[in-house]
């Protein structure tokens, strides 16, 4: 095949079928058309490539400006068989892509999604951050991140190792005061930093724990979670397993390293992250939701919507394990955050040292696809998922490409992101590039 191009347009020559085809595009506007020899001689950087093209057999044709009404159009059903070299496939999957992207944001009283890497990104938003009231979701509304707290957490832990404040590979009990990790049988567990930070520490969360806690409720302290004592985990936190024998997912186990966190550093934990991590980002719109920082930005916050579509009481649920998923953020400040990590990783940010960064991906033992507060897929692909009473979101970064993509709603769909559309959200970049 011979081509020609310039910009906006591409031309092909096809020898063997003796036949000539041509797209050209500006600014969501494609088409694709059938010319012939004398058109195709014709186009150059000084030729009215547009009209020339324009003037051919129309294979195919799409329209996705921001001013006009999207629509493709395929009026020759042979346009892949005549022009095999040429886009139109990937613009009728995308739009197949913004179809179903339609369909699965309508499911969410309100979704925000950012998305790109260092040189191209871009954030949408849809829908409501509150029903009642009509207000849209901004850039500016404020999402519960739910578990994709962990990963925040993970990264003041590995702060404070740079600092020397503490080893993740000593037992975290070195670094309790008030209160201590116990196993089943009521010894001193052995457990270390790493293996509560990577769920193999052998804890495991009380049945329906971690939920229905609302404003106006009576306080829930860390030590009541730890030691079991009301309804919100009614199961006392024990590190049930040896360690590395079995993997638990753990909202309990990021409590234990809430308490060591405050005990070491004598700082409340939402004013420790803060300082740490928040404040050092930039990240004016994201905190742990402790009563000080819900009441300063009240006005930002998404309201919650359960499974059934109601409003939670008070408009968000409480959260006083504030390390596993007390987290508050927006797409765009956590993509920014996922941007430092790759820094990081890269040996490049004055924020994170590479090795810390690389000690979070690292697989945990006998557990390919655990780090440290972070899932892998592969050797590529990070994940944190979170899913609350008040919303689901997910985050998932590619180290290769430096690309990350962030997916947060305020409304608990009664399924994971898999089924909820989330996941397929977070993927669906890949055709906004």
């Amino acid at each position: 095949m011979q081509f020609k191009e310039g910009l906006g347009w591409k031309a092909c020559y096809d020898e063997e079928r003796n036949i000539y085809t041509a797209q050209r595009s500006w600014r969501g506007f494609y088409q694709l058309c059938e010319i012939d020899a004398e058109t195709y001689h014709k186009l150059s950087d000084d030729a009215d490539a547009d009209k020339l093209i324009g003037g051919g057999r129309v294979l195919f044709e799409a329209d996705d400006d921001y001013y006009t009404q999207r629509y493709y159009r395929i009026v020759d059903e042979n346009y892949e068989e005549l022009a095999p070299w040429a886009s139109a496939k990937w613009i009728s999957g995308k739009s197949d892509v913004l179809d179903k992207r339609s369909v699965v944001v309508d499911r969410f009283p309100g979704v925000g999604f950012a998305y790109g890497g260092e040189e191209y990104n871009s954030a949408q938003y849809y829908g409501v951050a509150d029903v009642e009231s009509g207000a849209s979701v901004d850039e500016g509304t404020i999402f519960p991140a739910c578990s994709i707290s962990k990963f925040v957490t993970v990264i003041c832990v590995m702060k404070m190792q740079e600092l020397k404040i503490l080893d993740i590979d000593e037992r975290v009990n070195d670094y309790l005061n008030r209160w201590k990790l116990l196993t089943a049988d009521g010894a001193e567990s052995d457990a270390t930093i790493r293996a509560v930070l990577s769920h193999t520490a052998g804890i495991i969360d009380g049945e329906e724990a971690f939920y229905g806690l609302r404003i106006g409720d009576p306080e829930v302290s860390l030590l009541d979670i730890l030691e079991g004592r009301t309804k919100y985990n009614n199961r006392p936190v024990r590190a049930e397993k040896p360690q590395g024998t079995a993997f638990e997912y753990s909202d309990a186990g990021y409590c234990v390293l809430q308490q060591m966190i405050e005990d070491v550093t004598g700082k409340e934990f939402a004013v420790l992250a803060n300082e740490l991590v928040l404040e050092e980002l930039g990240l004016t719109h994201t905190f742990f939701a402790a009563p000080v920082e819900r009441e300063k930005h009240k006005t930002e916050m998404a309201t919650g919507y359960d499974d059934t579509g109601e409003p939670i009481p008070g408009r968000y649920p409480v959260t006083p394990d504030l390390a596993a998923s007390g987290l508050w953020s927006t797409p765009k400040e956590l993509w920014k955050l996922a941007q430092e990590f790759f820094r990081a990783l890269n040996g490049k940010s004055t924020f994170l040292q590479a090795d810390s960064a690389r000690e979070i991906i690292k697989p945990a033992e006998n557990y390919s696809w655990v780090g440290l507060g972070i899932f892998l897929e592969g050797e590529d692909t990070l994940v944190s998922r979170g899913w609350g009473e008040n919303g689901q979101c997910m985050m998932k970064l590619h180290i290769e490409s430096g690309e990350a993509s962030v997916v947060m709603t305020n409304n608990n769909p009664g399924t994971d992101q898999a089924e909820s559309g989330v996941e397929w959200l977070t993927d669906s970049y890949v055709w906004f590039m």
